[in-house]
């Protein structure tokens, strides 16, 4: 009886090594592959054209964007996305602070947030 549990023992080990070998194999070729072929990663954009609210904006004779923002009103940041568009953080002018997402290539604001009543 003794016998016949050892070899059962000593089956399932040399199973158990054979699992872990190929694991092994499988995880080292998933590295290779990945490494051969990387993946850009998508940026987390919006999937269209965002309707944004009526914004007065438009171009100048010189073709600079002119934005119509109260008086007083400073850039406190300025964000460059993975697609392109720049976040603008507006603050100032007597009114409440607010993002503008801008388009510079498209030379148009794409769209606006205002973060809160003043």
């Amino acid at each position: 009886m003794e016998k016949q549990g050892s070899r059962a023992l000593l089956a399932a080990v040399i199973g158990m090594g054979v699992l872990l070998f190929i694991g092994s194999l499988a995880l080292v070729g998933v590295l290779v592959h990945r490494m051969m072929h990387p993946v850009a990663t998508p940026a987390t954009a919006v999937a269209g054209p965002v309707a944004a609210p009526p914004v007065v904006a438009g171009a100048d004779a010189a073709g600079d964007l002119v934005m119509d923002e109260a008086p007083g009103t400073h850039v406190q940041a300025v964000t460059a996305r993975a697609d392109g568009l720049l976040a603008v953080v507006l603050t100032g002018g007597g009114v409440a602070d607010r993002v503008v997402v801008w388009d510079p290539s498209g030379r148009r604001i794409v769209a606006r947030l205002v973060l809160g009543r003043s």
